[in-house]
């Protein structure tokens, strides 16, 4: 795995963490309850929006 694989992992992780936390806590403010079971879906889904994120701008750096 080389450095930019790794760099892109922790921005994933970072942000999938991250975004999870905080829709976590909007939604027991919200409905003052947490559905544990949509954790993994949103997880995912901000993990893969930041590693895509990080993807296309790293790719318009290098044109």
């Amino acid at each position: 795995m080389n450095s930019t694989d790794k760099q892109m992992l922790k921005v994933a992780l970072r942000n999938g963490i991250l975004f999870t936390a905080i829709l976590l806590i909007f939604s027991y403010f919200k409905n003052g309850l947490i559905n544990y079971k949509w954790i993994p879906v949103w997880f995912l889904f901000f993990a893969s929006t930041g590693a895509l994120r990080y993807y296309y701008q790293n790719k318009r750096s290098k044109d």
